[in-house]
C-alpha cells in the first residue's frame, strides 16, 4: 500500500468514527476529544486545536485542544489571530493550508514570529470548517515541531476529515431536526439577532421567508425565555391563481445554541381552519393583539357593528362562549393572521399577492 493510499485509508477510518458522533452534540469538546490520538497517524503533530467562529466574526471559541498551554489556547481564539486568519484569506478558503502554502512573508506575521516559533513549532496546517452552504464555521489547526510535516498528502487527508468535523459542530443540523418536528414542515430558516436568515440543512427556503420583510420578524419577535413557540397563518396565492393558507411557526432556539441565533421560522400546511374566512382570521388577530371592537373597526375601515358581527360568527365557528375564549383558542391553534402582515387597503397579506376571498 502506498503512503498516499494509506493516509487516505486512515482519513476515511477517522472520518467514519467522527461521523458516528451526533451532529451538533451538546458536548462537542468531550465527544471530539477522541480524535486527537488517531489523527496523529495522519500528521505527527505536537499541538491541535478546534475552534468555532463567533457570530460577529471577531474571535473563535475553543471547542477542544491538546498540546497547547493556556496562553496559546487563548491566543488561538483571540481577535488578533482572527484578523491574521482573515488577512491570509483563511475565511474564504475551503481547503487546508500549511504555513508553506500561505502567501509570501506569512512567516513574518506575529503569530509565527512572536508565538509559534518561540514555542518550538516549525510548521502547521489550518483546516477551514466550511458547511455545505458555504458558511465558515471554524478552524481545525495542527502545529508540528518539524518543517517536514505535514506533507501535502497529509494536508489533503485532513481536508477529507473536515466535513465530518463540521457536521458535528454545526448547530444548524440540530436546528433542522427541531424544525422537522413541526408536522408537514416544508421550509425553515434560522434567524440571528440582526434579523438575517440562514437556510437549514436539508430544508427548503420558502420565498415567504425571504421576500416579505414582516413574516419572519412577526414569528420571532414574540419569543422569550417563557414563550418558546408562536404560530399564525399567512394567505398566499399559487402561480396558477389558487389561494391557500400556510402556517408560520416561530420556535425559540434550545438552550446551548449560539447566542447569535434567536429562533427558527418554519412553514407548514395549514390544518382545519374551522371555516373561518380571511376577514375573520384578521379580526381574530386584532382581538389577540388587544383591540376592542372600535379599534378593530378603525384598522379595517369597517364599522364597529360589522366588527361585532364578525366576532359573533367567529365565536359560533370556534364554539367559544366569549371573545377572550375565542382569542385563547385561536392562539393555541395558530388560527389567526397578524395585522402586521396585512395590507389594510385590501384586507389581505402584504407578503404575497392574494385575493380577498
Amino acid at each position: 500500500m502506498s503512503a498516499v493510499t494509506e493516509l487516505l485509508a486512515v482519513a476515511l477510518e477517522l472520518a467514519a468514527a467522527i461521523n458516528r458522533v451526533t451532529p451538533a452534540t451538546d458536548n462537542p469538546a468531550e465527544d471530539l476529544a477522541f480524535m486527537w490520538d488517531p489523527m496523529k497517524r495522519l500528521v505527527p503533530f505536537a499541538a491541535g486545536w478546534v475552534g468555532t467562529l463567533d457570530g460577529d466574526q471577531s474571535r473563535y471559541t475553543t471547542v477542544t485542544s491538546v498540546g497547547h498551554d493556556r496562553v496559546s489556547r487563548a491566543y488561538m481564539g483571540s481577535e488578533e489571530l482572527t484578523e491574521l486568519r482573515k488577512k491570509v484569506g483563511l475565511l474564504q478558503r475551503h481547503r487546508p493550508m500549511r504555513l508553506q502554502d500561505a502567501p509570501p512573508r506569512t512567516v513574518e506575521l506575529p503569530c509565527w514570529s512572536e508565538h509559534w516559533w518561540p514555542a518550538g513549532f516549525r510548521e502547521g496546517v489550518a483546516v477551514p470548517l466550511v458547511t455545505p452552504d458555504g458558511r465558515h464555521l471554524g478552524v481545525l489547526g495542527l502545529h508540528t515541531d518539524t518543517a517536514s510535516q505535514p506533507t501535502a498528502e497529509a494536508r489533503d487527508a485532513m481536508g477529507a476529515i473536515a466535513p465530518t468535523v463540521t457536521a458535528v459542530l454545526d448547530p444548524m443540523n440540530s436546528l433542522a431536526g427541531l424544525a422537522r418536528l413541526i408536522h408537514g414542515a416544508t421550509a425553515a430558516v434560522a434567524v440571528d439577532c440582526r434579523g438575517a436568515v440562514t437556510p437549514l440543512p436539508g430544508m427548503e427556503t420558502d420565498p415567504l421567508l425571504t421576500r416579505c420583510p414582516d413574516v419572519v420578524p412577526t414569528a420571532v419577535d414574540g419569543l422569550t425565555e417563557r414563550v418558546r413557540y408562536t404560530a399564525f397563518l399567512c394567505p398566499i396565492r399559487e402561480d396558477d391563481g389558487r389561494e391557500r393558507y400556510v402556517r408560520v411557526t416561530g420556535l425559540a432556539c434550545p438552550p446551548g445554541t449560539s447566542d447569535d441565533l434567536v429562533g427558527l421560522v418554519v412553514i407548514s400546511p395549514a390544518d382545519d381552519l374551522c371555516a373561518l374566512t380571511l376577514r375573520e382570521l384578521v379580526v381574530l388577530g386584532l382581538v389577540i393583539e388587544g383591540h376592542a371592537n372600535q379599534g378593530i373597526a378603525a384598522r379595517l375601515f369597517i364599522t364597529a357593528r360589522t366588527a361585532a358581527a364578525h366576532l359573533e360568527h367567529i365565536r359560533t365557528k370556534l364554539r367559544a362562549p366569549t371573545r377572550t375564549a375565542a382569542a385563547v383558542l385561536a392562539m393555541r391553534r395558530g388560527l389567526y393572521i397578524p395585522y402586521r402582515i396585512i395590507d389594510v387597503r385590501t384586507g389581505t397579506s402584504r407578503a404575497v399577492p392574494v385575493s380577498a376571498g
